[in-house]
């Protein structure tokens, strides 16, 4: 039989099943959806929060009171929530600014507040850092309407842009009005752009008050002269790996322990990048593996249908047979016919998982499509195809076409 032939037979047998086709190929549908979809988000996440990340650069650090407890690092502008096991002091953020290639270095409260507003009351975190704060991060955190706060303010307020909009509903909050901090008047004097990627809800949900201000509102729960977090820049030229030996070596002289028995962290890109991309990768991979799986039970699906289409279809390959089709005709009729189905199932996968991605990527879910995901996820459904067809069409080759046609 020539190969047109052969594809030809195999199309026709396959459309006079067509549920039973239509339902394997679901299974492999499936699979590549999976595939496709879960990749792509993946991808789109890391480079999102590559992006973002991009303004935690090579000259910034943060230090952060030793994690314990689920304590996280929680973004640019909110390093720290949870059980600590250590704490931070001025001592401790003038002995940095002493270190020769520190530009400026801040320190930072953070605390739960009860805030009002036109009668309504919410209780939630809120951040005291020194107003050099805003200077460091100005690639990041940048103003909309208003101004930041300088240190010489007091009872002001400077709001992320979620926590302008949202954060009473429909009841927006612009510069110029007065918001009630545990019961005192803080009146709006900024506004910030909102950020909007992965990794920014926190950020673009903060809320600023000074520094002084934010001892006052926590001094309940400080320590004399705590500081709960100190962000550093560095001097053009300086990198991290320049400073963090000088820097580790006096903090822990400073609270009398070894350098190997720290209590306090040094958040660094190199640290953040290392951790995230550590999760990131282990997680793609798990999913990735998921779906291939399911990919792999698709194929179990084809298989099952050939091996049944071979034994309805005895008879009928005993009379090809017989008419002169050889037994390499015979396998590439069900080869091609299981090709088929992989085929179908990865051409349905894809488009369906493109006009997901277009629906997710519309409620902002980040992705990206790579023409690799796209072509390994093609080429694995027809491939798994082709391979869980061999086995049935092998049978059916080998067929004696006088048994073949005697099959009742």
């Amino acid at each position: 039989m020539r190969p047109q032939d052969i594809v030809a037979y195999s199309w026709r047998s396959l459309t006079r099943t067509s549920l039973r086709s239509y339902l394997t190929v679901i299974g492999i549908v499936i699979g590549v959806l999976a595939v496709v979809v879960i990749t792509s988000i993946s991808e789109g996440v890391q480079r999102d929060i590559n992006t973002q990340l991009s303004a935690f650069g090579p000259d910034k650090m943060i230090i952060v009171p030793s994690m314990a407890g689920g304590r996280t690092f929680s973004g640019n502008a909110g390093p720290i929530q949870g059980a600590t096991m250590g704490k931070l002091y001025q001592r401790d953020l003038d002995s940095i600014r002493a270190v020769s290639g520190i530009k400026t270095a801040v320190g930072g409260l953070m605390g739960r507040a009860t805030i009002g507003y036109k009668g309504k009351t919410i209780t939630t975190a809120i951040f005291a850092p020194e107003a050099g704060y805003f200077e460091q991060w100005s690639d990041y955190l940048t103003i909309e309407n208003g101004r930041v706060f300088n240190d010489n303010d007091r009872r002001v307020v400077v709001l992320g842009y979620d926590a302008a909009t949202k954060m009473f509903g429909k009841d927006q909050i612009g510069v110029g009005n007065t918001l009630l901090i545990n019961g005192k008047d803080y009146k709006v004097v900024g506004i910030l752009k909102k950020i909007g990627s992965s990794m920014s809800e926190s950020d673009d949900n903060s809320i600023y008050i000074p520094f002084q201000d934010g001892r006052d509102e926590f001094a309940s729960v400080l320590t004399k002269n705590e500081v709960e977090f100190i962000s550093i820049q560095l001097l053009e030229g300086v990198t991290t790996s320049d400073v963090q030996g000088t820097i580790e070596n006096k903090l822990a002289n400073n609270h009398k322990v070894k350098v190997e028995d720290k209590d306090f962290t040094l958040v660094t890109s190199d640290y953040i990048n290392q951790t995230i991309g550590t999760l990131l990768t282990t997680l793609s991979l798990f999913l990735l593996f998921i779906t291939l799986i399911a990919t792999f039970v698709g194929g179990i699906g084809i298989m099952n249908t050939m091996f049944m289409g071979v034994l309805e279809r005895v008879q009928e390959i005993g009379i090809l047979k017989a008419v002169g089709a050889s037994q390499r005709d015979i396998l590439f009729i069900f080869v091609v016919e299981s090709g088929v189905l992989g085929f179908l199932g990865g051409l349905v996968g894809l488009v369906t998982g493109l006009l997901i991605l277009a629906v997710v990527g519309a409620f902002g879910v980040p992705y990206w499509v790579r023409l690799r995901i796209f072509a390994f996820a093609f080429l694995f459904s027809a491939v798994i195809g082709i391979v869980a067809g061999i086995i049935p069409a092998r049978q059916a080759a080998k067929l004696d076409p006088v048994d073949a046609l005697r099959y009742e």
